[in-house]
């Protein structure tokens, strides 16, 4: 029965004086005995400690916290609960003491059997002010643990102490007497036992439905010292059970600071562990953002028809996440140029053994990525947490592959021209999507605020405007001193969950662009995206050793080659490789000597002496250097290679081709797999099984669409083996990128020859 069902039924019960007494009852003990299943959520703290700029980390803790109410004390004063941690992790460097309930050996092996075995917490359920009392289930061990350690055990595991004192009752004093509004206040003592004053009141600041959400924000000085709080929580008002909770300790001194952040979720919420956990306490001090000129970018392609092929490979990656405590999946989808992001979903996740058998061990989901570009790679993953305390780990080691089935939603995409003029007088909206243009009070500078949410997505394409960028963090709704992640839980937390609903999804992001322009646009183009969640796509995937993924040359690229930033002149510079130039020598000091040539070249043509010179007593000679990158240079040196400059000398001779070369084209990448080059017509010509796999260096030239050289992807060690075991299927070349285009070398019959001839510059 809803809240407000109840409540009216009260309300005419009470009119009733012969049945007082049992309306009394009902409404106390129905409110909290409607709601007595075990409630499971994850709970993280984390300290910090700072010293004017310098920054460390003191404790991470978290854990999964399953909560049962105790039912013998349903019709007391008191409410007690019975907390069984089903994973824990602590980390504190200064204590040299680390815990992880999935592998309960090493220092921390004596108090993770202790904690194990859980906590009785009681709290008052008429007192709001009171503090909730702990006691574990060992507490005699407990105790023996404490006096054994020393004076100082008690202060230093306070943190891991504080994670099982946290109450998610809320006092039925304050939610029970009347219906909540926004403004009331709530007394509701310390969530967290701690050594500071109690809790000042927190401030009701909205209902919605039987969600109910407050804030506390709390500052004072004592004996020089500012003391400041801030937190947020959302309790259910049917059942007095918290549903979310941030709350954040702050003391400063001077330029010394002590920082201490506790959080509290379902357990199924995703991310925020994660955020907390990684948090190495990045200030967020209001400066003003750096501004760098504006790159040319490659943009998406326009997919109308949402058909770009994402779902192709077999095989993903396992392995170690953040810290090596938990296990990462990764799926490659594919390779664009430009922006890409979509939702993904990761189910039916499976261990499997060395006996393609499936290993029984329960895994907690604490964070997931949807489908994104990075450096024109697509990826997604998902990361898992095994739970249970020590035999988890045995059952690690026999771990084999993961198998899961990801499901993919296509993206349609298409770009519109707007104009600026237009977007400055009215914010431009895409479905659930917006962007907002304004201008600032410095002459030719602007803030663009892109907000993307749901289905829909925008993307701004500031290729061709002439100026600088920069990026502005997006504004948190907490006080100026939380840190940039403290404000990005609380929109996590109380802004994008509220929007999605119960069901936890990552649909909204914001991003804040500020940009300082010479000249004003007068238009911007705009990139469209819209997930088509009626096409979603399922694949089963098996998810393998990093190692056995690469060595399959049939998967995407982990990673692209590293070629820097866009070149505008790469495609000018790729069509010149195309055509054959007469090889020369070149000086850049007058006392080196080189020539310079495409790599596939190399082998093709070689200078040679006919009159030279000796240095240490040994004649002169070419050597040939590779920068790797397609490019390659025969290099005058000394036999040993130490000298390359050299002082009023003579040489002349001939560069000798053995034919004259042509680039003959093959086309370009898969469509359906754009890492892979079909090289039929070329390998017509060769033996597979008797040619090498450096032919592949010296014989084909394959490029991006930004016209950068693309590099082979080999097997192990598979330099010297024969050009078979180098392709996939037969006649699919993998290489580090998306090929939009590939050539092969071939020499012509008859041989040519460039004279050369040159003088050494005299020592200065």
């Amino acid at each position: 029965m809803a809240f407000s069902q109840n409540r009216i039924v009260c309300t005419a019960l009470t009119l009733c004086l012969s049945l007082f007494a049992f309306q009394s009852h009902y409404c106390e003990a129905h409110s909290r005995e409607t709601d007595a299943r075990p409630h499971e959520y994850q709970v993280t703290m984390s300290t910090l400690y700072a010293h004017g700029d310098n920054q460390q980390v003191g404790v991470r803790a978290r854990a999964l916290l399953k909560y049962q109410t105790d039912s013998a004390s349903s019709n007391t004063e008191s409410v007690s609960l019975s907390v069984i941690p089903t994973m824990l992790q602590y980390q504190d460097p200064a204590y040299r003491l680390n815990i992880n309930s999935f592998d309960d050996a090493g220092r921390g092996a004596a108090l993770a059997k202790i904690v194990r075995q859980g906590v009785q917490l009681r709290g008052d359920d008429k007192v709001a002010t009171s503090q909730s009392q702990a006691r574990f289930t060992a507490q005699d061990e407990w105790d023996a643990y404490l006096a054994k350690q020393g004076k100082e055990a008690a202060r230093a595991l306070a943190p891991l102490k504080s994670l099982f004192t946290l109450n998610p009752l809320i006092p039925q004093t304050q939610w029970q007497a009347k219906a909540p509004s926004v403004g009331d206040t709530l007394e509701l003592g310390n969530f967290i036992q701690t050594d500071t004053d109690a809790l000042a009141p927190w401030k009701i600041t909205a209902i919605e439905g039987q969600w109910v959400t407050a804030t506390l924000e709390q500052s004072s000085e004592q004996q020089g010292i500012e003391n400041r709080r801030y937190g947020q929580l959302r309790f259910d008002r049917r059942s007095g059970w918290l549903d979310r909770l941030l709350l954040v300790e702050q003391q400063e001194k001077g330029d010394r600071r002590q920082t201490r952040r506790w959080l509290l979720a379902p357990k199924s919420t995703l991310y925020v562990s994660d955020m907390l956990w990684q948090d190495e306490g990045d200030s967020n001090d209001d400066l003003e953002p750096d501004l760098y000129e504006i790159p040319t970018l490659p943009m998406t392609p326009d997919d109308p028809d949402a058909t770009l092929p994402m779902m192709e490979p077999d095989q993903g990656i396992m392995s170690a996440g953040w810290g090596g405590d938990d296990i990462e999946l990764r799926y490659i989808h594919g390779l664009v140029a430009g922006d890409f992001a979509t939702s993904v979903e990761y189910q039916n996740i499976q261990l499997i053994d060395w006996r393609d058998r499936v290993i029984n061990l329960p895994l907690w989901r604490h964070s997931a990525r949807g489908a994104s570009a990075l450096e024109g790679v697509v990826s997604s993953g998902v990361n898992l947490l095994p739970l249970g305390w020590g035999e988890s780990r045995a059952k690690l080691e026999e771990l084999y592959q993961i198998r899961a089935e990801v499901s993919f939603t296509p993206v349609r995409t298409y770009t519109e021209q707007v104009s600026w003029q237009a977007l400055l007088k009215q914010s431009y909206r895409f479905g659930e999507a917006t962007l907002i243009l304004s201008a600032l009070n410095k002459p030719g500078r602007y803030r663009l605020v892109v907000t993307n949410r749901g289905v829909n997505s925008l993307s701004p394409d500031f290729n061709g405007l002439n100026g600088k960028l920069g990026y502005e963090a997006p504004e948190g709704q907490g006080p100026k001193w939380l840190t940039s992640t403290e404000q990005l839980l609380l929109d996590e937390l109380f802004i994008l969950e509220q929007a999605s609903g119960e069901q936890a999804s990552r649909e909204q992001t914001s991003h804040v662009y500020i940009l300082q322009l010479a000249e004003v646009p007068k238009l911007l183009s705009i990139l469209h995206g819209e997930q088509l969640r009626d096409k979603v796509r399922t694949k089963a995937i098996t998810f393998v050793t990093q190692s056995d993924y690469e060595a399959n040359l049939a998967n995407p690229p982990l990673t692209p080659a590293s070629r820097g930033g866009f070149d505008s002149g790469a495609s000018a510079k790729s069509r010149d490789r195309w055509q054959f130039a007469e090889p020369s020598v070149v000086s850049r000091t007058g006392n080196d000597l080189y020539v310079p040539m495409p790599t596939a070249l190399a082998e093709v043509c070689r200078p040679q002496i006919d009159k030279g010179f000796d240095e240490v007593g040994k004649p002169v000679q070419w050597r040939l250097i590779d920068n790797g990158q397609g490019q390659s240079a025969y290099v005058l040196a000394s036999q040993d290679g130490s000298r390359r400059y050299f002082y009023d000398k003579s040489i002349q001779g001939s560069i000798v081709c053995q034919g004259r070369p042509q680039w003959l084209s093959i086309g370009q990448g898969d469509k359906r797999r754009p890492w892979l080059v079909d090289l039929t017509p070329w390998l017509s010509n060769l033996d597979k099984r008797k040619a090498k796999v450096s032919r592949l260096y010296r014989s084909l030239l394959i490029t991006d669409a930004e016209g950068r050289p693309l590099s082979p992807r080999l097997p192990k060690d598979g330099v010297g083996q024969g050009l078979e075991k180098a392709l996939v299927e037969g006649r699919f070349l993998s290489v580090d990128g998306a090929a939009s285009s590939a050539a092969y070398l071939a020499i012509g019959d008859e041989p040519m020859s460039f004279p050369y001839q040159f003088k050494l510059k005299p020592l200065p």
